[in-house]
């Protein structure tokens, strides 16, 4: 019995044991793990602190990006306009455009050209920067080629006589004056004026003009006096003009700042002029070069024999002027360029009506918009379309 009894106790001490031994293990393990999760935890949070942050950027990211996009983008495009290109340091005072030297102070020359068909094509008359047309006797026409950069002229001709108007249009630009003979009444303000001027008729320069064996053949003796931008240097040199602007002048071109373009408001791709039944010049807007191309004598382009190409001009001026028939034995014309009177100015497929005025014969003309403000034009080369007139109605810009 005392035996049973020590067996069942011995039993029962040994089953409290391993007890002990598992619950001391279990609680070991639990003690590890409370020390380890603390750890894992602050790791996991850690990561997952960044992964969030990372992922509130990269939302942000994508969501305000587009917005920036497209609410401040079209405000960039309405508030900031492309910058105007910056000013060429050489600039020609003629057309208001990039030259290859320093014009600022070159006076000019005015040269006169032939302008009846059978003494066309001309030559060299594309080079002109300014050109102007006005009528003589018989309701012919005289062109007046006016050019700052003249020393590199190729072959300009035919050179033909003066009329006394058109001293006063050289006189616009302070240009040397170059002519083949004259009207009585111009030689007498030639010298009455002390103008500069080049004759290939009436004075001794030696190396200045040359006659055109074929146009003298085929067109006629009074069409093949010719010269060179060589030549011009040559005579102006013989003579001792002054080569410098005179620095009172008052240019009658005003230019669009450097970059800007300015387009009139009524639709004029078409200018034409009537001076005879046979001539009636005409201008064509080309849209694609922004130049107008010129024609004349029914229809014919009006060529450029030297360069092969066609007279083109960024702008086109016509201006009305009081004319009559003097009644001489040559039907000369008498042209008052002073005073005032109106005009349109085209430019860019467009027109604008403008005034004139003209002090005196030696002074510039001016030229004003419809507010009277002092015109400004495009940059380029211009045509002076001088009218009288009585043209003025049957003149066609559309």
């Amino acid at each position: 019995m005392k035996n049973t009894i020590a067996r069942a106790l011995k039993s029962l001490v040994c089953t409290l044991l391993l007890v002990s031994t598992a619950a001391s293990f279990a609680c070991s393990s639990e003690s590890d793990t409370v020390e380890t999760e603390p750890v894992s935890s602050e790791v996991t949070d850690e990561v997952s602190t960044e992964t969030e942050t990372e992922t509130e950027t990269e939302t942000e990211t994508e969501t305000t990006v587009p917005e920036t996009t497209e609410t401040t983008a079209p405000e960039t495009t309405a508030e900031t306009e492309p910058p105007l290109p910056e000013e060429p340091e050489n600039i020609n005072p003629l057309t208001g455009l990039e030259a290859d030297i320093d014009l600022s102070d070159r006076r000019p020359v005015a040269i006169m050209i032939n302008n009846i068909e059978v003494a066309t094509p001309q030559e060299g008359v594309s080079y002109a920067d300014i050109m102007y047309e006005c009528v003589v006797e018989g309701w012919q026409t005289r062109l007046m080629m006016v050019v700052s950069e003249y020393e590199s002229l190729p072959v300009v001709g035919s050179v033909r006589s003066s009329r006394e108007y058109y001293l006063d249009f050289a006189a616009n630009h302070d240009a040397i004056y170059i002519h083949a003979g004259g009207s009585t009444q111009a030689y007498a303000e030639i010298k009455q004026r002390n103008v500069d001027n080049l004759d290939g008729v009436n004075m001794y320069i030696p190396n200045m003009f040359y006659r055109d064996s074929w146009r003298q053949q085929n067109m006629g003796y009074e069409h093949s006096l010719m010269t060179t931008g060589e030549k011009i240097v040559d005579g102006i040199e013989y003579m001792g003009y002054r080569t410098e602007i005179d620095e009172d002048l008052d240019s009658p071109l005003d230019f669009v700042p450097y970059g800007e373009v300015y387009v009139p408001e009524n639709d004029g791709s078409y200018i034409k002029v009537k001076y005879s039944g046979v001539h009636q010049p005409y201008f064509k807007y080309d849209e694609d070069e922004g130049v107008y191309y010129r024609w004349q004598f029914n229809d014919k382009p009006h060529m450029d024999n030297t360069a092969d190409v066609q007279l083109s001009f960024t702008n086109v001026i016509v201006l009305y002027l009081p004319s009559k028939n003097t009644g001489d034995s040559y039907n000369h014309m008498d042209v008052t360029t002073t005073g005032s009177g109106e005009g349109y100015y085209c430019t860019m497929g467009g027109y604008e009506v403008i005034t004139w005025e003209k002090d005196d014969p030696d002074e510039p003309v001016k030229l004003y918009n419809e507010d009277g403000e002092e015109l400004l034009i495009n940059r380029g080369k211009t045509f002076f379309q001088i009218c009288t007139t009585s043209m003025k109605d049957t003149t066609e810009i559309k």
